[in-house]
Protein backbone atom coordinates (compact mmCIF):
# COMPACT_ATOMS: atom_id res chain seq x y z
CA UNK A 1 0.00 0.00 0.00
CA UNK A 2 2.84 2.32 0.91
CA UNK A 3 4.37 3.57 -2.22
CA UNK A 4 6.23 7.00 -1.02
CA UNK A 5 6.99 8.17 2.23
CA UNK A 6 8.72 11.29 3.80
CA UNK A 7 10.01 11.78 7.21
CA UNK A 8 10.57 15.28 8.75
CA UNK A 9 12.59 15.28 11.93
CA UNK A 10 13.98 18.05 13.87
CA UNK A 11 15.71 15.58 16.50
CA UNK A 12 19.64 17.02 16.37
CA UNK A 13 21.04 13.29 17.44
CA UNK A 14 19.17 11.79 14.81
CA UNK A 15 20.27 14.48 12.28
CA UNK A 16 23.64 14.63 13.38
CA UNK A 17 23.96 10.50 12.70
CA UNK A 18 22.60 10.42 9.56
CA UNK A 19 24.27 13.64 7.85
CA UNK A 20 27.65 11.46 9.28
CA UNK A 21 26.72 8.27 7.58
CA UNK A 22 29.33 7.75 5.65
CA UNK A 23 26.84 5.69 3.41
CA UNK A 24 25.06 8.68 2.23
CA UNK A 25 26.89 11.01 -0.41
CA UNK A 26 26.29 14.85 -1.39
CA UNK A 27 24.18 15.09 -4.76
CA UNK A 28 23.94 18.96 -4.65
CA UNK A 29 22.20 21.67 -2.96
CA UNK A 30 18.95 23.28 -3.53
CA UNK A 31 18.89 26.71 -3.20
CA UNK A 32 21.15 27.94 -0.53
CA UNK A 33 19.78 26.46 2.38
CA UNK A 34 19.20 23.04 1.55
CA UNK A 35 21.53 20.25 0.63
CA UNK A 36 20.69 16.97 -1.11
CA UNK A 37 22.56 13.54 -0.12
CA UNK A 38 21.67 9.90 -1.42
CA UNK A 39 22.31 6.51 -0.06
CA UNK A 40 25.08 4.64 -1.90
CA UNK A 41 23.22 1.61 -1.73
CA UNK A 42 19.59 2.48 -1.20
CA UNK A 43 17.15 4.57 -2.70
CA UNK A 44 16.83 6.51 0.34
CA UNK A 45 17.51 10.35 0.23
CA UNK A 46 18.25 13.32 2.92
CA UNK A 47 17.31 16.69 2.37
CA UNK A 48 19.36 19.07 4.61
CA UNK A 49 18.09 21.86 5.60
CA UNK A 50 19.56 24.88 7.25
CA UNK A 51 18.39 28.15 8.86
CA UNK A 52 18.43 31.30 7.14
CA UNK A 53 19.31 33.19 9.44
CA UNK A 54 22.36 31.32 10.28
CA UNK A 55 25.48 31.35 8.96
CA UNK A 56 26.41 27.61 11.30
CA UNK A 57 26.56 24.69 8.96
CA UNK A 58 24.00 23.13 11.74
CA UNK A 59 20.98 21.93 9.50
CA UNK A 60 17.67 22.40 11.25
CA UNK A 61 15.59 19.50 10.12
CA UNK A 62 16.23 16.98 7.51
CA UNK A 63 13.52 15.38 5.49
CA UNK A 64 14.09 11.57 4.58
CA UNK A 65 12.71 10.42 1.10
CA UNK A 66 11.90 6.43 1.07
CA UNK A 67 9.76 4.42 -1.34
CA UNK A 68 8.87 1.20 0.56
CA UNK A 69 7.50 -0.79 -2.06
CA UNK A 70 9.96 -0.55 -4.47
CA UNK A 71 12.53 -1.71 -1.70
CA UNK A 72 10.21 -4.48 -1.09
CA UNK A 73 11.12 -5.40 -5.08
CA UNK A 74 15.11 -4.68 -4.65
CA UNK A 75 13.94 -1.24 -5.97
CA UNK A 76 12.87 -2.80 -9.54
CA UNK A 77 9.22 -1.94 -9.04
CA UNK A 78 5.84 -1.50 -6.84
CA UNK A 79 3.55 -3.99 -9.67
CA UNK A 80 2.67 -6.57 -7.28
CA UNK A 81 1.07 -6.35 -3.91
CA UNK A 82 2.36 -4.81 -0.76
CA UNK A 83 0.50 -5.44 2.51
CA UNK A 84 0.57 -4.22 6.00
CA UNK A 85 2.66 -6.58 7.44
CA UNK A 86 5.04 -6.13 4.38
CA UNK A 87 5.28 -2.37 4.99
CA UNK A 88 5.73 -2.67 8.47
CA UNK A 89 8.86 -5.07 7.74
CA UNK A 90 10.20 -2.83 5.20
CA UNK A 91 10.09 0.34 7.46
CA UNK A 92 11.68 -1.45 10.19
CA UNK A 93 14.35 -2.69 7.83
CA UNK A 94 14.45 0.69 6.33
CA UNK A 95 15.30 2.72 9.49
CA UNK A 96 17.34 -0.16 10.44
CA UNK A 97 20.01 1.17 7.60
CA UNK A 98 19.43 4.63 8.59
CA UNK A 99 19.94 3.63 12.34
CA UNK A 100 17.63 5.38 13.96
CA UNK A 101 16.34 3.41 16.86
CA UNK A 102 12.56 2.29 17.53
CA UNK A 103 12.46 5.02 20.63
CA UNK A 104 13.28 7.39 17.98
CA UNK A 105 10.48 6.55 15.59
CA UNK A 106 8.27 9.29 17.51
CA UNK A 107 10.67 12.39 16.16
CA UNK A 108 9.98 10.76 12.55
CA UNK A 109 6.86 13.30 11.67
CA UNK A 110 5.39 12.38 8.74
CA UNK A 111 4.93 15.23 5.43
CA UNK A 112 4.20 13.83 2.50
CA UNK A 113 2.52 10.01 1.67
CA UNK A 114 1.83 8.16 -1.50
CA UNK A 115 -0.57 5.14 -1.32
CA UNK A 116 -2.50 2.75 -3.51
CA UNK A 117 -3.46 -1.12 -4.98
CA UNK A 118 -2.89 -2.25 -7.98
CA UNK A 119 -5.70 -4.23 -9.49
CA UNK A 120 -6.37 -6.73 -12.59
CA UNK A 121 -9.03 -5.56 -14.38
CA UNK A 122 -10.66 -7.70 -17.40
CA UNK A 123 -11.05 -5.05 -19.55
CA UNK A 124 -8.98 -3.05 -22.41
CA UNK A 125 -6.40 -0.82 -20.53
CA UNK A 126 -6.35 1.96 -23.69
CA UNK A 127 -9.98 2.38 -23.26
CA UNK A 128 -10.08 2.35 -19.20
CA UNK A 129 -7.59 5.13 -19.09
CA UNK A 130 -8.43 6.86 -21.56
CA UNK A 131 -12.35 7.11 -19.91
CA UNK A 132 -11.08 8.45 -16.65
CA UNK A 133 -11.99 11.68 -17.33
CA UNK A 134 -12.90 13.92 -13.77
CA UNK A 135 -12.35 14.01 -10.04
CA UNK A 136 -14.99 15.68 -8.77
CA UNK A 137 -15.06 18.12 -11.09
CA UNK A 138 -11.28 18.39 -11.78
CA UNK A 139 -10.04 17.03 -15.14
CA UNK A 140 -7.76 14.10 -15.26
CA UNK A 141 -4.77 14.76 -17.52
CA UNK A 142 -1.86 12.99 -18.85
CA UNK A 143 1.33 13.08 -17.73
CA UNK A 144 3.65 14.73 -20.00
CA UNK A 145 3.20 12.41 -23.29
CA UNK A 146 2.60 9.57 -21.70
CA UNK A 147 -0.74 8.16 -22.83
CA UNK A 148 -1.23 5.21 -20.32
CA UNK A 149 -0.55 7.62 -16.73
CA UNK A 150 -3.00 10.16 -15.92
CA UNK A 151 -3.61 12.57 -12.77
CA UNK A 152 -5.35 14.84 -11.32
CA UNK A 153 -4.26 18.19 -8.98
CA UNK A 154 -7.49 17.37 -6.63
CA UNK A 155 -6.57 20.31 -4.60
CA UNK A 156 -2.70 22.13 -4.65
CA UNK A 157 -2.05 19.10 -2.06
CA UNK A 158 -3.13 16.25 -2.78
CA UNK A 159 -2.86 14.40 -5.75
CA UNK A 160 -5.22 11.34 -7.81
CA UNK A 161 -3.15 9.03 -10.24
CA UNK A 162 -4.29 5.86 -12.13
CA UNK A 163 -2.44 4.25 -14.92
CA UNK A 164 -1.66 1.21 -16.35
CA UNK A 165 1.51 -0.27 -14.26
CA UNK A 166 1.46 -3.23 -16.57
CA UNK A 167 2.51 -1.68 -19.85
CA UNK A 168 5.23 0.72 -17.50
CA UNK A 169 7.35 -3.35 -17.21
CA UNK A 170 6.00 -4.91 -20.40
CA UNK A 171 9.64 -5.52 -21.29
CA UNK A 172 10.66 -7.13 -17.59
CA UNK A 173 8.79 -10.61 -17.42
CA UNK A 174 10.91 -11.71 -14.64
CA UNK A 175 8.58 -9.29 -12.55
CA UNK A 176 5.64 -10.89 -13.36
CA UNK A 177 3.50 -8.21 -13.41
CA UNK A 178 0.64 -9.02 -15.46
CA UNK A 179 -0.10 -7.26 -18.82
CA UNK A 180 -3.06 -5.27 -17.49
CA UNK A 181 -2.34 -4.67 -13.99
CA UNK A 182 -4.20 -1.16 -13.07
CA UNK A 183 -2.74 1.24 -10.20
CA UNK A 184 -5.14 3.50 -8.65
CA UNK A 185 -2.87 5.91 -5.87
CA UNK A 186 -3.28 8.74 -3.74
CA UNK A 187 -0.54 11.62 -2.90
CA UNK A 188 -1.09 13.74 -0.18
CA UNK A 189 1.10 16.99 1.03
CA UNK A 190 -0.39 18.19 3.96
CA UNK A 191 -0.18 17.06 6.91
CA UNK A 192 -3.84 17.82 8.07
CA UNK A 193 -4.97 15.02 5.37
CA UNK A 194 -2.41 12.83 6.79
CA UNK A 195 -3.49 13.03 10.30
CA UNK A 196 -7.10 12.30 9.37
CA UNK A 197 -5.66 8.76 9.01
CA UNK A 198 -4.07 8.60 12.32
CA UNK A 199 -0.89 9.44 11.21
CA UNK A 200 1.54 11.34 12.87
CA UNK A 201 4.67 10.35 13.40
CA UNK A 202 6.59 7.19 11.67
CA UNK A 203 5.57 4.80 14.94
CA UNK A 204 1.65 5.08 13.41
CA UNK A 205 2.52 3.34 10.67
CA UNK A 206 3.21 0.34 12.56
CA UNK A 207 -0.41 0.31 13.86
CA UNK A 208 -3.43 -2.07 12.32
CA UNK A 209 -5.90 0.77 12.04
CA UNK A 210 -3.94 3.09 9.68
CA UNK A 211 -4.03 0.74 7.41
CA UNK A 212 -7.46 0.31 7.68
CA UNK A 213 -7.86 4.26 7.06
CA UNK A 214 -5.63 4.09 4.03
CA UNK A 215 -8.13 1.50 2.64
CA UNK A 216 -11.03 3.44 3.22
CA UNK A 217 -9.44 5.98 1.63
CA UNK A 218 -8.94 4.75 -1.55
CA UNK A 219 -12.97 3.75 -2.01
CA UNK A 220 -13.08 7.32 -1.10
CA UNK A 221 -11.46 8.80 -3.31
CA UNK A 222 -12.65 6.38 -6.24
CA UNK A 223 -16.28 7.81 -5.76
CA UNK A 224 -15.41 11.19 -6.99
CA UNK A 225 -13.63 9.42 -10.02
CA UNK A 226 -15.74 9.88 -13.52
CA UNK A 227 -15.00 7.48 -15.52
CA UNK A 228 -17.03 7.07 -19.08
CA UNK A 229 -16.72 3.49 -21.11
CA UNK A 230 -15.56 4.23 -25.09
CA UNK A 231 -16.42 0.89 -26.06
CA UNK A 232 -19.86 0.54 -24.30
CA UNK A 233 -21.94 -3.14 -25.15
CA UNK A 234 -25.16 -1.80 -26.20
CA UNK A 235 -26.74 -5.39 -27.34
CA UNK A 236 -30.00 -5.88 -25.85
CA UNK A 237 -30.51 -2.21 -25.13
CA UNK A 238 -33.65 0.14 -26.17
CA UNK A 239 -32.91 2.86 -29.08
CA UNK A 240 -33.19 5.58 -26.02
CA UNK A 241 -31.15 3.89 -23.80
CA UNK A 242 -27.98 3.08 -26.54
CA UNK A 243 -28.91 7.11 -27.69
CA UNK A 244 -28.42 7.87 -23.95
CA UNK A 245 -24.65 6.20 -23.60
CA UNK A 246 -23.20 6.88 -26.74
CA UNK A 247 -23.57 10.49 -25.84
CA UNK A 248 -22.71 9.99 -22.59
CA UNK A 249 -19.36 8.61 -23.73
CA UNK A 250 -17.73 11.23 -24.73
CA UNK A 251 -16.06 13.86 -23.00
CA UNK A 252 -18.29 16.80 -24.64
CA UNK A 253 -21.00 15.65 -22.96
CA UNK A 254 -19.29 16.18 -19.60
CA UNK A 255 -18.04 19.27 -19.94
CA UNK A 256 -21.47 20.72 -21.13
CA UNK A 257 -22.64 19.12 -17.74
CA UNK A 258 -20.03 21.24 -15.74
CA UNK A 259 -21.04 24.25 -17.70
CA UNK A 260 -24.57 24.04 -16.39
CA UNK A 261 -25.44 26.68 -13.83
CA UNK A 262 -27.11 24.48 -11.98
CA UNK A 263 -24.95 23.65 -8.94
CA UNK A 264 -26.01 19.40 -8.93
CA UNK A 265 -26.30 19.16 -12.54
CA UNK A 266 -23.19 17.23 -12.58
CA UNK A 267 -23.20 14.82 -9.80
CA UNK A 268 -26.69 14.06 -10.77
CA UNK A 269 -25.96 13.53 -14.04
CA UNK A 270 -23.08 10.73 -13.10
CA UNK A 271 -25.36 9.25 -10.96
CA UNK A 272 -27.73 8.68 -13.87
CA UNK A 273 -24.80 7.66 -16.58
CA UNK A 274 -23.98 4.73 -13.96
CA UNK A 275 -27.09 3.62 -13.31
CA UNK A 276 -28.19 3.77 -17.00
CA UNK A 277 -24.56 1.75 -17.88
CA UNK A 278 -25.15 -0.87 -15.61
CA UNK A 279 -23.06 -3.66 -14.73
CA UNK A 280 -22.08 -4.93 -18.13
CA UNK A 281 -20.74 -0.80 -19.22
CA UNK A 282 -20.36 0.27 -15.70
CA UNK A 283 -16.89 0.51 -15.49
CA UNK A 284 -16.51 2.53 -12.37
CA UNK A 285 -18.39 -0.09 -10.51
CA UNK A 286 -16.65 -2.89 -11.72
CA UNK A 287 -13.11 -1.32 -10.90
CA UNK A 288 -15.14 -0.53 -7.64
CA UNK A 289 -15.15 -3.96 -6.68
CA UNK A 290 -11.69 -5.19 -7.66
CA UNK A 291 -10.74 -2.40 -5.61
CA UNK A 292 -12.73 -3.22 -2.84
CA UNK A 293 -11.78 -7.14 -2.45
CA UNK A 294 -7.50 -6.57 -2.82
CA UNK A 295 -8.02 -3.80 -0.56
CA UNK A 296 -9.53 -6.57 1.68
CA UNK A 297 -6.88 -8.99 0.92
CA UNK A 298 -4.04 -6.67 1.47
CA UNK A 299 -5.49 -6.02 4.96
CA UNK A 300 -5.87 -9.90 5.57
CA UNK A 301 -2.23 -10.50 4.79
CA UNK A 302 -3.54 -12.39 1.44
CA UNK A 303 -2.29 -13.05 -1.51
CA UNK A 304 -4.99 -11.74 -4.09
CA UNK A 305 -6.07 -13.71 -6.86
CA UNK A 306 -8.57 -10.92 -7.47
CA UNK A 307 -10.95 -14.32 -8.11
CA UNK A 308 -13.22 -13.54 -4.96
CA UNK A 309 -16.28 -11.63 -4.54
CA UNK A 310 -16.58 -8.54 -3.27
CA UNK A 311 -16.97 -8.04 0.73
CA UNK A 312 -19.66 -5.52 1.24
CA UNK A 313 -19.45 -5.70 4.82
CA UNK A 314 -16.47 -4.43 5.14
CA UNK A 315 -15.72 -0.05 6.08
CA UNK A 316 -18.95 -0.01 6.93
CA UNK A 317 -18.71 1.33 9.80
CA UNK A 318 -16.24 4.26 9.41
CA UNK A 319 -15.55 6.09 6.34
CA UNK A 320 -12.65 8.91 5.35
CA UNK A 321 -14.23 11.85 3.88
CA UNK A 322 -12.12 13.37 0.74
CA UNK A 323 -11.47 16.84 0.41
Amino acid sequence: MLDFLKFRTFYQKVINNLVNNTDFEQLRSKGNHTTIYQHTMQNIKLECRRSKNTAGNEFIFVDILITPHYYFNGNKHNGNDFNPEDCKEVLTEIFSILKIEPSEFIEMQLINLEYGVNIIPEMNMKNLIEGIIYYKKTPFIFSSSIRTYKITNATPYKQIKAYDKGIQFVNYPQYGIQRNTFRFEVRSKQRKNIRKLGIYSLCDLFCDEVYKKMGESLLSEWENVLIINLEPDLTGLKPSEVKYITEAGTIEYWITKLQNPYRNCYAREVKKYYHKSQNKNNLHHQLKVLILDKIFDLLSGANSTQGIPMKSGLFKNEKIRSD
